[in-house]
């Protein structure tokens, strides 16, 4: 078998590498062609009472989508700001544009006296102060499906009317989208993935002093990036800034996997058909390892949101991909282009330095990992996260500050919306009304709620009537003339909007706002949706989801582990320190109240794929040395000898690389990057400090008597095994 493989290579290495150079170009034109969505819409929990309400809001009354150009400045001028809100009206996706020439016709049609008209259009399309002066830009249908377009032919409509950036902020939901796409985009992301590709070329040629091998391994690297994003856009046909960690996972996994194989092949370097023996050592700790890590990530797929769904099957599929790519062309790089070995290096020296200290003083080595773990684990459950957009924009970022800005001046951008049913209700439109307008002092009077607007909002008030019948019945006859085009009613005005603009302090507590204006609104047929809600539900759920589906991939994985060391006490003590990195990192976020968002939830699985990983050969290795030795600690020294230079270096290779990342503008990247390298150091914690002194603090097969005169003399058989023979007593040290 061994000749099979071995001669397989031989033979066909170079065509290997050759057909995987060719396949390259494809696959990364494929990745190239995937389209951003960072929609907020696809996050929102598809199956709750929630969203059934809000898509049947929105099947009733329309998009609900609004962009908010403000103008100051020179721009504020009346005339230009009119112009404007009809060339705007003529673009394809845009639905309405109101400025105040526009609110003011309507009301005056409707009879409003004009101290009450330009009342209302204060913080509307006005300022208390007058400096701004705004267009409220309704989207169609069409229009927000396709959010990017409009607001790039918005902007060059501006440009057309030669209206400076400066001199007007605009904003709204597809303004954010739009610049999430941009920042979180390939394009703009695309230098710090080169930079951590470079970063880790480099630590590969100080840890392996081969610049071909390392520089295969680099594009290999490559290659499983690029063909796990033609998967994804084969399963999913779209990207987000969640999957935007994808080609980071697949490559510490890939890295990780060839720097395992090579220190397997280095074992075997000097003996017959070493690049098969090596490739037979490494295949079954790794493909337990994918195993496992596949089953931590497909977990998520239970979601019932789409983008973690996404996210759970594009990880999937990459780890395996990482796995194929790294068992298979690996050998392949070795036989065409050779690799001299690791060799006796400074580093080497001290990592087995460090290794044999954490054998020596494995209590120490005990007590002081779960301390920490203890300390800072026990905050875990005070951990919050944060769904916000905005948070995901730099601080000094246009579209940031144009929003702040306009919710300062004019209104808040975050609404809920309140549905008066009047359903077997025959009272006259002005008894419905009146109807509404109480209902609408009942929610203006909530602290959070900064102003509502209705179909009340466009008619005089009861004491504004006009006496005459004759004047009143023209006035509801222009009302209902109306109708149709009003967003505020549906159904042959069955459903009446009222429009609540919210307090920005009020963002993180949506349950609570919602919950008290429905108590207050109890006397009244009334539903409550809205986008804000949603938002704030798929927060708390994508929180709860990923906790869930993360335990059972844990206890799932802990079988799998169990089952393949096919002993229940090492599974379990294998399972601790795949928990370590996890405790330690997210407690200190929890210690530091520091609020977690999506794409630092997702890391999570990401860091028990490489813990797993870890444990897995450290194991393997484990229960061979204790199988000859008979001794735990004895096995426990050898193994971590064995397999402790390659798990620290694909681990300290790959948090050099995610250092890079934290330099993007776009914050969910430079988290995320800041995150992994803490997850990637706290991994190395618990697989090569905790886990190896655990296991070697286990009772040992030898009675005691045995081992009191027992001296134990052991070579550390590794693949970089010290020339000389060190002396350790049994009773004393193991």
């Amino acid at each position: 078998m061994l000749e099979h493989i071995d001669g397989f290579y031989q033979k066909f290495s170079r065509h290997l590498l050759l057909l995987m150079l060719i396949s390259l170009p494809v696959l990364a034109y494929e990745a190239a062609q995937i389209p951003m969505n960072n929609d907020v819409e696809t996050w929102l929990p598809a199956q709750s009472e929630l969203k059934l309400r809000y898509d049947r809001f929105r099947q009733d009354f329309g998009s609900e989508e609004m962009l908010v150009l403000g103008f100051k400045k020179e721009a504020n001028n009346p005339q230009l700001v009119t112009a404007l809100a009809e060339r705007l009206e003529t673009l394809e996706g845009v639905r309405q544009a109101w400025d105040s020439k526009r609110f003011r016709a309507v009301m005056r049609e409707l009879q409003v006296p004009e101290e009450a008209i330009q009342d209302r259009l204060i913080g509307m399309t006005e300022s208390i102060d007058g400096n701004y002066r705004a267009i409220l830009v309704l989207l169609s249908e069409q229009g927000t499906a396709d959010r990017g377009r409009v607001v790039q032919e918005i902007r060059n409509q501006l440009e057309y009317c030669q209206v400076d950036s400066n001199q007007y902020a605009f904003a709204g939901g597809p303004v954010i989208v739009s610049e999430l796409n941009r920042l979180g985009g390939p394009e703009n992301n695309r230098k710090f993935f080169l930079l951590t590709l470079f970063l880790g070329f480099l630590m590969l040629l100080a840890m392996l002093r081969d610049w071909r091998t390392s520089a295969a391994m680099i594009l290999l690297t490559v290659w499983a990036i690029q063909a796990t994003t033609a998967g994804v856009k084969l399963l999913s046909g779209e990207m987000n800034f969640i999957l935007g960690a994808l080609p980071v996972m697949v490559m510490v996994f890939t890295l990780a996997i060839a720097i395992h194989f090579l220190h397997y092949f280095d074992t075997f370097r000097n003996r017959s058909y070493a690049v098969a023996r090596g490739l037979s050592a490494a295949w079954k700790p790794c493909l337990f390892a994918t195993l496992t890590t596949t089953i931590g990530l497909a977990s998520l797929c239970m979601s019932d949101i789409m983008p973690v769904r996404q996210f759970g099957y594009a990880a999937s599929l990459g780890c395996v991909i990482s796995m194929v790519t790294a068992l298979v062309m690996m050998p392949a790089v070795v036989t065409a282009l050779g690799f001299s070995g690791f060799g006796e290096t400074s580093l080497l020296k001290a990592q087995r330095s460090i290794f044999t200290q954490v054998i020596r003083f494995r209590y120490a080595a005990v007590v002081i990992p779960l301390t920490l773990v203890a300390v800072t684990g026990i905050a875990v459950p005070q951990l919050r996260s944060r769904l916000e957009p905005l948070d995901f924009l730099p601080s000094s970022n246009k579209v940031l500050t144009d929003f702040q800005e306009i919710q300062e001046n004019l209104t808040t951008l975050d609404s809920i919306e309140i549905i008066v049913d009047f359903d077997g209700n025959q009272g006259a439109f002005l008894d419905r009304m009146d109807e509404v307008r109480a209902v609408e002092r009942l929610v203006s009077a909530h602290p959070w709620v900064r102003r509502t607007s209705s179909p009340a909002s466009f008619f005089p008030t009861i004491d504004q009537m006009p006496e005459s019948t004759r004047e009143i019945g023209s006035l509801l006859k222009t009302a209902n003339s109306r109708a149709d085009e009003s967003d505020y009613l549906a159904c042959g005005q069955r459903f009446w909007r009222i429009s609540a603009r919210i307090e920005p302090e009020a963002r993180e507590h949506q349950t609570k706002l919602v919950s008290e204006i429905q108590e207050s609104l109890k006397d009244y047929q009334v539903e409550i949706t809205g986008i804000s809600p949603l938002v704030k539900q798929a927060q708390d759920q994508i929180f709860d989801g990923f906790w869930s589906s993360f335990g059972t991939a844990f206890l799932i994985i802990t079988v799998v582990m169990m089952i393949a060391l096919r002993s229940i006490t090492i599974g379990l003590f294998a399972m601790i320190p795949n928990l370590t990195p996890l405790l330690i990192v997210f407690g200190l976020l929890a210690w530091f109240e520091v609020p977690i968002d999506i794409g630092m939830m997702m890391s999570g699985s990401i860091a028990l794929g490489i813990a797993v990983d870890g444990t897995f050969h450290f194991l393997m290795r484990y229960e061979s040395e204790l199988r000859e030795e008979g001794d735990s600690a004895i096995a426990s020294a050898q193994a971590l000898d064995h397999t402790g230079p390659a798990i620290a270096e694909a681990a300290i290779i790959a948090a050099v690389g995610m250092m890079a990342l934290s330099l993007s503008q776009f914050a969910p990247t430079a988290r995320f990057g800041m995150l992994m390298t803490g997850l990637l150091m706290a991994a190395l914690i618990g697989d090569l400090v905790l886990l190896p002194a655990m296991l070697a603090l286990r009772s040992r097969k030898h009675s005691s008597s045995e081992e009191e005169d027992r001296t134990v003399r052991f070579p550390l058989r590794g693949p970089h095994h010290i020339p000389s023979v060190r002396d350790y007593s049994s009773s004393a040290r193991y």
